[in-house]
């Protein structure tokens, strides 16, 4: 946010970011979360498809983290959009193994769109996955992870999913119907410099409780 001209001729800029955490290093970002536009991602309650093949293995960041061992049958849940726009998705996804070759699949309006494809590498940690797409209202559109090798040791895993308006992917957060005040970042953090980009490091800035 650029701020008046300094007497030196720079223009400072006043920067904000917020976690759940007083030192934020909890969930820090610098975008602030929008809701969420499906319902049961905590917990992937409700009308998920293929979860008769998934088993619960635990949580990861609060969420319920859902596990396959066998390939194909991704989990995910139908999303329709409202109004003609742009939406971002996001899941937290990790696999184990050398040869799970872990895709993400999307299907638009019961077609397969090769365009938002995503080839994870082998054996990778937590990764925060997204993509943007446009829409129009009542399109309908599909996300899952699939294990498409046939190795043993193939093990995939997946939590979080999100929908979102606009192009940017904002921490998750459950949907309006069931968030409640602890699902927001409860600090903030501030500090004001003459670099326009955010800093990513949470001891950079002074954190205060919202």
């Amino acid at each position: 946010l650029p701020g008046p001209k300094g007497a030196d001729g720079q223009t400072p800029y006043f920067h904000t970011a917020w976690s759940y955490s007083a030192d934020g290093t909890d969930r820090f970002t610098t975008v602030y979360p929008n809701l969420n536009l499906l319902d049961g991602t905590r917990d992937f309650s409700g009308d998920w498809l293929y979860h008769e093949y998934w088993e619960n293995d635990g949580t990861y960041k609060g969420l319920t983290v859902k596990k396959r061992t066998y390939p194909w049958w991704g989990i995910g849940k139908v999303f329709i959009a409202q109004k003609d726009g742009t939406y971002t998705f996001s899941a937290y996804v990790i696999s184990s193994g050398n040869n799970g070759n872990i895709t993400r699949i999307v299907d638009l309006n019961g077609e397969s769109k090769n365009s938002l494809i995503r080839y994870f590498s082998k054996n990778f940690d937590w990764t925060r996955d997204s993509f943007t797409v446009t829409m129009k209202a009542k399109d309908t559109i599909f996300v899952r992870y699939e294990i498409r090798g046939s190795a043993p040791d193939a093990i995939l895993w997946t939590a979080g999913h999100k929908w979102e308006e606009g192009s940017v992917d904002t921490p998750w957060t459950p949907s309006e119907s069931e968030v409640t005040t602890d699902d927001y970042p409860k600090y903030i953090g501030q500090y004001t410099n003459y670099m326009e980009v955010d800093s990513p490091n949470p001891q950079d800035y002074t954190w205060s409780l919202i």
